[in-house]
């Protein structure tokens, strides 16, 4: 038999869910200039009637920035779909290229991370005059070619990414290479988050009314049952 469904139960079900999409909603907007950043979207599904309440889950949005150009050689920017390698201590890692460093191994790095190309990390010689990453991620130094960029996608075009802390990406079980002719690297470019604060901040508003209706209703649900009790221990 099927327990019934509390009133009381619902509303903090829901509030768990409005403070979860608060969280979401707040580190979108801490992040509207972060390069390359890609905000987080929520949505509920119902899992069990019997619970009352959706569960929630995110999912990264994976719409493109806009590329802004900076003229730096190691500013890196990707117009189009697809993500970069870096290798970490956790395995590899999908992440919109940025403004990239070179390491104490003087590797291409992104975030202390190694960038990784088709034969591995990407090392620079100590001195050049010109480094230059070819729109298919081809890295010449001085006219030499070194390696080119590995860029990846999922395959059947599902992007359900594992976001980790820092900003990376757990790549997709179904990860393959990006074809030849869609790949497409800006150097001397950055992409900007594709937050978009003014929608943020009124998602951020209804949430927070949204929030304030559920803790009246809290309120009045238990004064309902306050008063059902002191009224059931009356004599007749």
């Amino acid at each position: 038999m099927t327990a019934p469904i509390s009133g009381l139960g619902i509303a903090a079900g829901a509030l768990r869910v409005n403070e979860r999409r608060m969280e979401v909603v707040a580190n979108n907007l801490a992040n509207v200039s972060t390069d390359g950043f890609k905000a987080q979207r929520t949505f509920a599904q119902l899992l069990d009637a019997a619970q009352g309440v959706p569960a929630i889950s995110t999912r990264a949005d994976t719409s493109i920035g806009t590329i802004n150009d900076t003229g730096a050689a190691l500013d890196l920017a990707i117009d189009g779909e697809g993500f970069a390698v870096i290798s970490t201590t956790a395995g590899e890692r999908w992440v919109r290229p940025g403004a990239m460093k070179l390491d104490a191994a003087n590797r291409l790095s992104i975030n202390g991370a190694p960038v990784l190309g088709e034969s591995g990390t990407i090392t620079i010689p100590t001195t050049y005059d010109k480094l230059t990453v070819q729109p298919d991620g081809s890295v010449v130094v001085d006219g030499v070619f070194l390696d080119r960029l590995r860029l990846e996608t999922s395959s059947g075009g599902d992007l359900d990414l594992g976001r980790e802390q820092q900003g990376t990406f757990v790549p997709s079980a179904t990860r393959v290479a990006v074809a030849e002719g869609d790949r497409n690297f800006r150097q001397g470019a950055l992409e900007s988050s594709n937050v978009e604060p003014v929608s943020a901040m009124v998602e951020m508003l209804g949430i927070q009314r949204h929030h304030a209706l559920l803790e009246r209703a809290i309120r009045v649900l238990d004064e309902a049952r306050e008063t059902a009790a002191s009224q059931l221990g009356k004599p007749v």
